[in-house]
């Protein structure tokens, strides 16, 4: 896998990470009557990591073995799912009281970082084929 490919990556992701946690921070402040909830940070920091360490997983498949690129990237993602539903039940189970605001927030952000490595997965593959 390219240096250059992995760094711009690394570089986007974090900054996308630094602004969901400004925007994070400025919706629950001026929108809703929670400010904050345990652990909010820390679920984007989590989702952050998990996006990152999957993409250079799935990119590292693409340029060694791109016949095994299905198949990584499947039982990453199922993994990925598995790892954020244990997040959300433990989370319920400790904070019922927060629990509506941290899955819509967990929820949110998983979405973000999900198209945004879906999109990156799929502009890295197709360059890999020409």
């Amino acid at each position: 896998m390219p240096k250059n490919d992995t760094k711009k990556f690394l570089i986007s992701a974090t900054i996308l990470f630094g602004a969901i946690i400004f925007a994070s921070q400025a919706i629950f402040f001026h929108f809703f009557e929670t400010k904050n909830f345990p652990f909010r940070i820390t679920c984007i920091g989590m989702i952050w990591l998990a996006t990152c360490t999957s993409y250079l997983w799935v990119m590292k498949t693409v340029t060694e073995k791109p016949k095994a690129f299905n198949k990584v990237f499947m039982v990453q993602t199922a993994a990925k799912l598995l790892l954020y539903l244990m997040c959300i039940t433990g989370y319920l189970f400790f904070y019922k009281e927060h629990g509506i605001y941290f899955t819509l927030h967990f929820f949110v952000v998983y979405i973000i970082f999900a198209t945004f490595e879906v999109s990156l997965i799929l502009k890295f593959v197709k360059k890999a084929k020409t």
